[in-house]
């Protein structure tokens, strides 16, 4: 395991002299703008194991792009192994709107100096750029609004509101007991359950310091933050998907997975 986090830490680049959360802060930082979150894998059929030895070897070495399960537990592995106390979380994902949504999504809860922390690497496009603390606070940012509501219980709700638009309750969550079993359960649905949103729509996506990208289906959007500003585009062939892929996503995909990939998108649905 620490030759897996000492390589991480070199391929992203880390400044290893900081401390604290303000290490945190830039292993976070570099590792959304670094590592693209994608369904591409799910479609392809490929094995995705939660092994760490095979999980890091494909999301980080190979760079071929995962989900929450997957981002999130290479968070915790190297949380946990530079010394900080951490377990994962599963959240109910309410983008729909639906509060009876099952638990799908994996965070890391960090507990430091008293204080407990939401380490977030694995929810896409919009994906907090900031550790979010569990007390109640409203964090502008320059993509928008975040709103972290402590409820009694335990219970915590993440909102969003993007620039200039209404605001989105990203998930709810509470501090119960999680275990690898658990992810392991819901990593299993969200990549094989045929209703599975992952199993039915190709998502892609970075966040970066100032912009972000977003392949959604048959549809590319680009985001300037500093502008607020956003452009989308069709995807009409295999070229400019793949192109898309690999250039602004860092996908190391190959072309003729990415022809795969333009066949799916463009199903009969």
């Amino acid at each position: 395991m620490e030759q897996l986090v000492e390589k991480y830490l070199t391929q992203l680049n880390i400044n290893t002299s900081l401390i604290g959360l303000s290490l945190i802060s830039h292993i976070k930082a570099q590792h959304i703008a670094a590592l693209p979150f994608s369904s591409s894998n799910v479609i392809l059929n490929a094995n995705l194991s939660l092994d760490a030895q095979a999980l890091f070897e494909r999301l980080v070495f190979n760079k071929t792009g995962g989900y929450c399960f997957e981002h999130n537990k290479v968070m915790y592995v190297v949380l946990k192994q530079l010394g900080f106390n951490v377990r994962p979380l599963i959240t109910r994902v309410l983008l729909d709107g639906n509060e009876g949504n099952g638990r799908l999504h994996r965070v890391t809860l960090l507990e430091f100096e008293g204080e407990k922390y939401i380490v977030d690497v694995g929810f896409g496009v919009m994906n907090p750029r900031f550790i979010v603390p569990l007390k109640n606070a409203t964090i502008d940012t320059i993509s928008g609004r975040y709103t972290i509501k402590a409820m009694a219980n335990n219970h915590y709700r993440l909102e969003y509101t993007p620039t200039n638009a209404e605001p989105i309750t990203l998930y709810r969550f509470d501090l119960a007991e999680f275990t690898e079993m658990d992810c392991n359960i819901g990593h299993f649905y969200s990549s094989q359950f045929e209703g599975a949103a992952f199993v039915n729509n190709l998502v892609v996506s970075r966040v970066m310091e100032n912009e972000r990208v977003l392949i959604r289906n048959r549809e590319v959007t680009f985001f300037d933050d500093t502008e607020n500003e956003q452009a989308v585009y069709p995807i009409t062939s295999a070229q400019q998907l793949y192109s898309l892929l690999v250039e602004h996503c860092l996908l190391d995909i190959s072309f003729s997975e990415a022809e795969i990939l333009y066949r799916f998108i463009n199903r009969e649905r």
